[in-house]
């Protein structure tokens, strides 16, 4: 007499259609949330620019507190903070220097959500006050920053 061996539990796994249906929702997921996760990330580095150019900002101020006027293009080459060799900005410099006005202009490198040379304007006034414009998408520009004409 032969005898079998039961297992006390039944043993069932998935079925080919159940794993087909959770790849799809998963599938459907992913591609809803990958443009919102793109902008996210673009925006994460674009806070490294405005970083940048807070530092400069201030580095501009120094140099007119001490020296009474805006710096020129070869002033500021003697004074700005080196860029990171991955850094988001792949250029930084000032146009239109003026006594104490100026515009401060960072050209953006190539990253996700940004194309290579777009830009952020900064750009001071007699008041002192730095206002901003940008080349940005306006799902991408950063508070108090508004879109500008390319240069």
């Amino acid at each position: 007499m032969m005898h079998t061996l039961r297992l006390p539990f039944s043993m069932r796994g998935f079925t080919l259609l159940e794993l087909m249906v959770v790849i799809a929702i998963i599938s459907i997921l992913a591609t809803l949330s990958t443009p919102s996760f793109i902008r996210y990330v673009a925006k994460a580095k674009l806070l490294e620019a405005q970083n940048i150019a807070t530092q400069h900002q201030s580095i501009i101020e120094e140099f007119i507190l001490i020296n009474g006027k805006f710096p020129s293009g070869a002033d500021f080459n003697l004074i700005k903070a080196s860029l990171a060799d991955n850094s988001i900005v792949s250029s930084i410099n000032v146009e239109n220097e003026n006594d104490s006005t100026g515009d401060l202009k960072l050209i953006l490198s190539e990253s996700t959500g940004v194309t290579e040379g777009q830009y952020f304007i900064y750009s001071r006034d007699e008041n002192r006050n730095w206002t901003c414009t940008s080349d940005l998408n306006d799902n991408l520009l950063p508070p108090l920053c508004q879109a500008g004409e390319s240069p």
